[in-house]
């Protein structure tokens, strides 16, 4: 069965040595778990401190498309300017501390291909092995609508984010909440479901200078109190 491309955009950090290391783990597990003939990979960040290295060339098979900006540019706007060189039908938005699973892609299409959902967001919250064997038993429609909506990764159609206005690209911290009230007023159908899981290690908020970014949500109060 041929299905519609999707496009997976990866906007990164600032490359320190420890989030260039971690942005070379989440790319490389998507590329582990994901059948290449199904989407194209967009990575866009600043300039690097240090460059993500990729010694075994596993970029070049996939055709990973590369954007390097000349100057700082929040991960909201990075992830609106990756949007305007998508092909895909498809958007899959996913933080470079963020790593996918066996079946993550086709399970999320899945809800998108059958109009279920205009966009679905993963189960992102540490879960026992217990609850983990109950939500692999369970339908895929039962499995909609359960999970738990975080922060690092939603999937959504070209056209459904074009209905949004795309991402607050003034945002710093508080973008992924603004978006998802950007989905209700536009009528947009985002769905949370456990029949994916994925792990997303928070590197902006444990691994980073915290009074920069409380000064980032600071930012993104006096916006969203406009």
């Amino acid at each position: 069965m041929t299905h519609k491309l999707t496009t997976i955009i990866v906007p990164a950090y600032v490359q320190t040595h420890l989030s260039a290391h971690i942005t070379m783990a989440c790319l490389a597990n998507i590329i582990r778990f994901t059948d290449p003939v199904e989407y194209e990979l967009i990575l866009i960040h600043d300039v690097p401190q240090h460059k993500v290295r990729d010694d075994y060339k596993v970029f070049e098979e996939v055709g990973m498309k590369e954007i390097i900006l000349d100057k700082y540019t929040n991960y909201s706007e990075k992830m609106n300017m990756a949007a305007k060189e998508a092909k895909g039908d498809y958007l899959a938005f996913i933080q470079n501390d963020c790593f996918v699973w066996e079946g993550w892609l086709e399970n999320l299409r899945y809800y998108l291909e059958l109009d279920l959902a205009d966009a679905v967001v993963p189960d992102q919250t540490p879960r026992s092995r217990e609850y983990i064997n109950w939500a692999k038993k369970i339908t895929m429609e039962e499995g909609l609508n359960t999970g738990n909506r975080d922060a690092c990764m939603v999937m959504i159609t070209k056209e459904g984010f074009a209905k949004t206005g795309g991402w607050n690209g003034d945002l710093q911290a508080f973008a992924e909440a603004d978006f998802y009230e950007r989905c209700g007023a536009a009528g947009i159908r985002l769905c949370p479901t456990n029949k994916v899981a994925i792990t997303h290690i928070c590197l902006a908020t444990h691994y980073q200078d915290m009074p920069a970014f409380e000064a980032r949500m600071h930012h993104d109060s006096q916006i969203r109190n406009k």
